[in-house]
């Protein structure tokens, strides 16, 4: 309030600022100062291509733009902090006058667009910022402690990138936002996940306050649209992870705000549009479905460029997204390991189309209506974790299809929605269509303001969405949040009850003799991507190594898992003692390892050096 009463700044701007200020304190003031220079760079790159536009597009495009150069680079050993930090200032610097031009439009286009409607605006940034608490956790999710931390530590610790797709079967997988989340991490030394997924919220709803725009909704509506997206509760649960779900549905929806937006012919329009389609390829193999339906739309609504454009728009399409698909091509002969494989037969995994099966439930036309009220069927959660936005804006997404405006948009977010569920009725996966849905639906309103009954249905819809938002992943219910504001920042205390072995990483990293490579042995929660190279598991992820796992269980004495061990080069072990087996205790004993450390049900051994028979 005295923000309010001294500057005359608006309620919406005043929480802005407390929700950026508050990210520093709890995600980390160094690695949010690296993020914030990344941004800017990304801005200054993006400003320099795509002049004109709206700042978190030029952001997006930048980045986007910036990890494809990255991609192709990954196998080169240049990837050390310096490089990072000297490339990043010395864009900022070289450009620092379309960064500065870009940035001052943006302010101008922030107040303006408050300007137009002071409470719907303070609303959806605040449902913004509480979705974007979720930022301030730890790294701590399942997926992210398995696989994609594993490619930002190891350009931390070594400075280039060695996939090794033998020990981690997705290490050849789409990598763009894996490798966005690298920069600041090599820059601050430390992971930099929230303050990176805080700007995907920001970059996600500056997207739908646009494509509503472009779909004719009023100033009111277009922060409605703002705060629906937000108050979905796979968002927060989104923004608490290295899922690609986020800057996925985020890049869609620019795309479709570029769709949507009066007829264009220019070839930067159409590059721009490349550079966000590449980057949805480069984001996950997924994307690149979600993107056709989007760029079947702009081809119909936009004048098509010449021939040779077109060829050159397909070709900075490639480069942006398939810098993963050409070196999984290359190492591994399958360019999308492990999907497909049964077409491919990559050595590294089976001749067999990989699919989840557990969450291949059934699709039906019943599907919203299961999605929302029993959500624990279709992802790893409680039910509510769709929200309500599948059942309470249908009404609205069938006014979409009746309106001459919106029709285009509604049919677009139902192709979004239903491709990839299609396959396997996965939630997550649904997320982005929800998302443009959301948009969508609450533009049907046009540009009156809704009347009262209206108005007061979406609020209520964002309401209970944010009511629902502890459903959507086990950190938003478990109390995750509140010790984090009790820990101050503090990283250690979530570790040491939520994920024992990041704290015994933490002591590995940190010992002297820590040079040879980490096995963790618990197959339930192979957290082993921190360990870059070094790390080694024999669960799934690795499949000889879960084989060769399988035949040395067989050995009650313990010899072939010392044996395994030996051939892997294991000087630490993280095991669970739960499930810790018989001859894996028998293979320490005769190996005379020695026990450095324990967190909760967790112990740390290492392994001393075998001993070597003298020549002769």
């Amino acid at each position: 309030m005295l923000l309010k009463r001294w500057r005359h700044w608006s309620m919406a701007s005043v929480l802005g600022v407390l929700w950026l200020l508050l990210l520093p304190v709890f995600a980390g003031v160094l690695p949010f100062l690296a993020t914030l220079l990344m941004l800017l760079a990304a801005v200054a790159l993006g400003a320099t291509l795509f002049a004109q536009r709206a700042l978190a597009l030029q952001a997006c495009a930048g980045l986007l733009v910036m990890a494809a150069v990255l991609g192709w680079t990954l196998l080169l050993p240049i990837h050390y902090r310096w490089v990072y930090l000297l490339a990043c200032l010395a864009l900022v610097a070289w450009r620092r006058a379309p960064l500065s031009s870009a940035l001052r439009a943006g302010a101008t286009q922030w107040r303006q667009a408050v300007a137009a409607a002071p409470r719907s605006a303070a609303f959806a940034v605040l449902v913004l910022g509480l979705a974007g608490t979720a930022c301030w956790l730890p790294t701590l999710q399942y997926d992210d402690l398995t696989y994609h931390l594993r490619l930002p530590w190891q350009l931390l610790q070594l400075g280039v990138y060695q996939p090794a797709p033998e020990h981690q079967i997705w290490a050849l997988a789409p990598w763009a936002t894996d490798v966005i989340h690298a920069v600041p991490q090599l820059v601050s030394g430390a992971e930099a996940r929230g303050p990176v997924n805080a700007f995907w919220l920001l970059a996600l709803g500056t997207a739908a306050w646009q494509l509503a725009a472009a779909l004719g909704a009023g100033g009111l509506s277009r922060w409605l649209a703002v705060a629906m997206v937000a108050s979905l509760p796979l968002t927060a649960g989104l923004a608490g992870g290295m899922q690609t779900e986020l800057p996925t549905a985020a890049v869609l929806l620019w795309m479709c705000a570029l769709a949507a937006a009066p007829r264009d012919s220019r070839l930067s329009s159409w590059l721009l549009l490349a550079v966000l389609a590449g980057g949805l390829l480069a984001i996950k193999t997924m994307g690149a479905l979600l993107a056709l339906p989007v760029l079947l739309w702009a081809l119909v609504r936009h004048p098509w460029p010449s021939l040779p454009r077109i060829a050159l728009v397909a070709l900075v399409g490639l480069l942006v997204g398939a810098s993963s698909y050409a070196y999984a091509t290359w190492i591994a002969g399958n360019p999308v390991l492990p999907l497909f494989n049964g077409i491919f037969h990559s050595p590294y995994y089976a001749p067999v189309n990989f699919l989840d099966a557990t969450y291949s439930v059934g699709f039906g036309a019943n599907l919203p209506w299961m999605l929302t009220f029993h959500s624990s069927r279709y992802f790893e959660s409680q039910d509510g974790a769709a929200g309500v936005v599948l059942v309470g804006l249908a009404g609205l997404w069938l006014l979409a299809l009746l309106r001459p405006s919106t029709r285009a948009a509604a049919l677009v977010a139902m192709a979004v929605l239903v491709l990839p569920l299609l396959p396997v009725q996965y939630l997550r996966y649904a997320y982005p269509g929800m998302a443009l849905l959301s948009v969508v639906a609450v533009a049907a309103l046009g540009a009156d303001t809704p009347r009262r009954p209206l108005l007061v249905l979406l609020v209520t819809i964002c309401v209970l969405n944010v009511s629902l938002q502890s459903t959507g992943y086990w950190m938003m219910r478990s109390g995750a949040l509140k010790d984090t504001l009790k820990a101050a920042g503090r990283d250690e205390p979530l570790f040491q009850r939520f994920t024992p072995e990041r704290s015994l990483a933490a002591a590995i990293r940190a010992s002297a003799d820590g040079r040879d490579n980490v096995l963790v042995l618990d197959t339930a929660a192979p957290y082993f991507a921190e360990f870059g190279n070094r790390g080694r598991s024999v669960a799934w992820y690795a499949p000889m190594l879960q084989a060769a796992a399988a035949v040395a269980e067989q050995d009650a004495s313990g010899q072939r898992w010392l044996a395994l061990m030996r051939e892997m080069q294991a000087g630490d072990i993280i095991l669970n003692t739960n499930s810790m087996t018989a001859p894996q205790r028998a293979a320490l004993q005769l190996a005379g390892a020695e026990l450095r450390g324990e967190a909760g049900d967790h112990q740390w051994w290492s392994l001393p050096p075998p001993v070597q028979t003298p020549a002769g």
